[in-house]
């Protein structure tokens, strides 16, 4: 998920033994030609040695990955490895045939908008890489995984379609008076189960209508703007985090939770002995929908899921790919309680909750090992197109959240139910939505929000603030929540975000790195300020290059640009040394991670200057724009940084700032030459960070994984 570097709650410690358990990963598509962006000899790694042989040892029609633990083969059907393979290591083959037919071109994703969606952000494309993406997402066994990831670490680092800074620590600022935050890889806090000290400041008016910061309501001074406020269209942090806020999903981590999901608005569920079926118990006992904008609820059921989960599809927002990618939603459906019982007693099904596993052949014994007696309101048939671990994370995402067919739909519900059988048949909605943002539904949603969450949007006025307030109907409603209203207040401008920190303006504040000093230390009315800086999260701080457009097709000049990069002045003088060195597309310490057989780049112009001319190219004749998104003023110094070495190589570079809607708009259609971003999983899985930084979207008849 795209971090515009707003405040967001995440992150804890977490083991190597839940990361290949969870989830992540990418789809999309292009001929099926490899193209440039593999084609060059890269560079000898530098920490690859005759006798240790770890790192690439051909890149040819077939590529060679030689790992601490094994070698990894992958190629077309058919061809063979011209270099000998090692002795003593376990030997890993994927094979693959393209479809060419169906694999879309680079240069249609790019006018869909889908970068960092079916295809990565750098629009980079070679088959081999995405041949090892797929099979890493079909392997169940996660040794082989694992292998599968260092491969793909090894090549992202050699081929670099982005280039890592680095993987950020941790920056959380706020008042000592706020109790009981907590810290999430991939979801924000719940503001509700926040709350404040009973002897924190008085009522203060924070400069908005007659909105004041009181002990039950929390102030966050940030920047930026959500893409959406249609969880279907939204597919960065501060989008997620509102959706987190007003939202339910099936299941969903509660608190700091990472190694196993929680019931939301499914109670249980299971599946089948495959993993290709998964079928959700919904919620029922009054879970509603309230519609602020004409004080309406809307009861929520298994068709609304169904709808949902088709919708996504449907609109085909970059988000989408995870649905696209994972699961069947045409062939999904929403069943009776007496279907789904009827159907248990011929096909028992598999469940899992709480470390425990058993074979249910009931709808009563799946309530039962679940422990839930209260009512329900259908079930949810969700079909797989191939076994996918890590899917309950995915179902976690914000973007999921369930949402009202019928408000959607308005006049067209009752119509648009009896042409799906009652969400039998779901593919029969796709002629009452249409794609892209014109769709009439996102155009309701992306306005008039409504969910089922503990708050909903009250106010809003874009670039300047937002207003969530306690539901009234929240179906896990509690008497004395820990705060009935949440206001975001926007500013651009760090040092006035600073100066409504210091006056208790606001709670909770996001700061640049450089800006540290100036919270440290303070006191108010007996509280003190908090500064956060222990943990390594699982971000990584990454510029993208645009690898359809010269010069960055060609990976020399790609690596050239990785050694021109600044990174200790800039884990210094912006993030404060709040970044760590990371070289590929996975963060410590998550299966895949390797520091051996890489190229660990560093500041070194001669060696950049001499890349450049090993491939070939005149700086002086490209003009290059850097661009940033407006407000972030740690990525405008990188950016400065950066324009001020290319220039020095002899690059004509410009530096442009785009707000953050305009700003995912040009960098999903390709609108760009190089831009700085972040990556915040949208799953806790490996695949999340290979899958989206390096799958071109190929689509293949076959991939084949063989092991010796």
């Amino acid at each position: 998920m795209k971090s515009g570097g707003k405040l967001v709650a995440l992150l804890i410690l977490f083991l190597m033994a839940f990361s290949v358990a969870a989830s992540g990963c990418i789809g999309g598509g292009e001929k099926s030609t490899t193209t440039s962006t593999s084609s060059a000899t890269p560079t000898q790694t530098t920490s690859t040695s005759a006798t240790s042989q770890v790192g690439i040892l051909e890149m040819d029609k077939v590529y060679v990955i030689a790992t601490d633990k094994s070698v990894v083969i992958v190629g077309p059907k058919g061809e063979s490895p011209t270099v000998n393979i090692p002795s003593g290591k376990k030997v890993i083959k994927v094979q693959y045939e393209v479809d060419a037919e169906n694999t879309p071109s680079v240069k249609d994703l790019m006018d869909q908008g889908q970068g960092f969606g079916a295809i990565n952000p750098a629009f980079f494309r070679d088959e081999h890489v995405d041949a090892l993406v797929v099979a890493a997402r079909r392997e169940t066994d996660p040794t082989i995984r694992t292998e599968l990831f260092k491969a793909l670490y090894i090549l992202g680092n050699h081929l670099v379609p982005e280039a890592i800074l680095g993987q950020n620590k941790q920056l959380r600022v706020y008042w000592s008076w706020v109790k009981g935050r907590y810290y999430h890889p991939t979801l924000a806090e719940r503001y509700d189960l926040l709350s404040e000290d009973s002897n924190a400041p008085p009522a203060v008016d924070i400069g908005i209508k007659d909105y004041k910061n009181d002990p039950e309501t929390y102030v966050i001074g940030t920047f930026g703007w959500p893409e959406s406020f249609d969880p279907a269209w939204t597919y960065e942090t501060f989008g997620w985090e509102i959706w987190h806020e007003i939202g339910d999903t099936l299941v969903t981590y509660w608190k700091e939770e990472t190694e196993q999901v929680s019931p939301d608005l499914a109670v249980a569920w299971a599946h089948n002995k495959d993993g290709t079926e998964w079928y959700f118990l919904i919620r029922g006992g009054g879970v509603k929908a309230y519609d602020p904008w004409n004080d309406k609820t809307y009861p929520i059921d298994a068709t609304d899921v169904a709808f949902t989960f088709l919708r996504v599809e449907r609109l085909g927002h970059s988000v989408s790919w995870m649905v696209d990618s994972f699961m069947d939603v045409n062939h999904s459906a929403a069943l009776t309680e007496d279907e789904f019982d009827q159907y248990l007693k011929e096909h028992p099904l598999v469940a899992e909750y709480k470390g425990k596993s058993t074979t249910v052949k009931s709808l009563d014994e799946l309530k039962k090992f679940f422990g839930y007696n209260g009512e329900t309101a259908g079930v949810f048939k969700l079909v797989l197109p191939q076994p996918y671990a890590p899917v309950l994370g995915i179902l976690a995402d914000p973007f999921l959240s369930v949402v009202p067919m019928e408000y959607l739909l308005g006049d067209k519900y009752e119509e648009a139910l009896k042409a799906s059988n009652n969400g039998h048949d779901p593919s029969a909605w796709w002629n009452y939505l249409q794609e892209g943002q014109d769709d009439p539904t996102h155009q309701l949603m992306h306005k008039k929000p409504v969910g089922t969450g503990p708050f909903y949007v009250k106010d809003y006025q874009e670039n300047s603030y937002i207003v969530l307030e306690y539901n009234p109907y929240y179906w896990n409603a509690t008497n004395n929540p820990g705060h009935t209203r949440v206001i975001y207040v926007l500013n651009k401008d760090p040092m006035a975000r600073i100066q409504l920190f210091k006056t208790g303006t606001v709670d909770a504040v996001a700061i640049p790195p450089d800006k540290m000093d100036t919270v440290k230390g303070l006191e108010l009315n007996g509280f003190k300020s908090v500064v956060k800086t222990d943990i390594l999260e699982p971000i990584l701080t990454f510029i993208v290059f645009n690898t359809q457009k010269e010069p960055f097709n060609n990976p020399k000049v790609r690596q050239a640009i990785a050694y021109a990069i600044p990174y200790d002045q800039i884990a210094k003088l912006v993030y404060n040394n709040l970044l760590e060195r990371n070289y590929g597309p996975i963060p410590k310490p998550w299966p895949g991670y390797i520091e051996e057989g890489i190229i660990k780049y560093n500041y070194n112009l001669a060696k950049a200057q001499q890349l450049l001319k090993e491939a070939g190219v005149d700086p002086s004749k490209y003009s290059i724009e850097l661009i940033y998104n407006s407000g972030n003023s740690a990525r405008e110094k990188i950016m400065t940084y950066l324009q001020n070495t290319l220039t020095q190589l002899g690059f004509q570079v410009t530096v442009n700032s785009y707000e953050w809607p305009t700003y995912l708009s040009k960098t999903e259609h390709g609108q760009y030459d190089i831009y700085v971003v972040g990556w915040v999983p949208d799953y806790l899985d490996s695949d999340n960070w290979v899958g989206p930084f390096l799958y071109g979207a190929t689509e293949f008849k076959s991939v084949e994984v063989t092991t010796s």
